[in-house]
């Protein structure tokens, strides 16, 4: 019996990495350029949109340089649409 305990602890222990690397299902983004469709450009939007008044600016636009695309560069505000539009550009045909 103590043997057994002691295995399913040591397997416990051997797994715990792996479980801790499982995000939240929808939360997942990609950095800018390496978006597959639409959906991806439109959840890093809304990922950056911190307060979803539809426009990046101010602090949002310096937290969230890894998923703008760069060539709308990091001053001003960005719209949603100017973003997706630059989004979208880099995206694989057929995304």
């Amino acid at each position: 019996m103590r043997k057994l305990m002691v295995a399913t602890v040591l397997l416990t222990l051997c797994m715990s990495p792996a479980f801790a690397q499982i995000g939240t299902p929808g939360n997942e983004t990609k950095p800018t350029g390496e978006e597959d469709n639409q959906a991806e450009c439109i959840a890093n939007f809304r990922l950056a949109d911190r307060n979803g008044d539809g426009v990046l600016s101010g602090d949002e636009l310096a937290s969230a340089r890894a998923v703008i695309p760069t060539d709308l560069g990091l001053s001003g505000p960005i719209g949603f649409q100017e973003f997706l539009d630059a989004c979208m550009a880099v995206v694989p045909r057929g995304g």
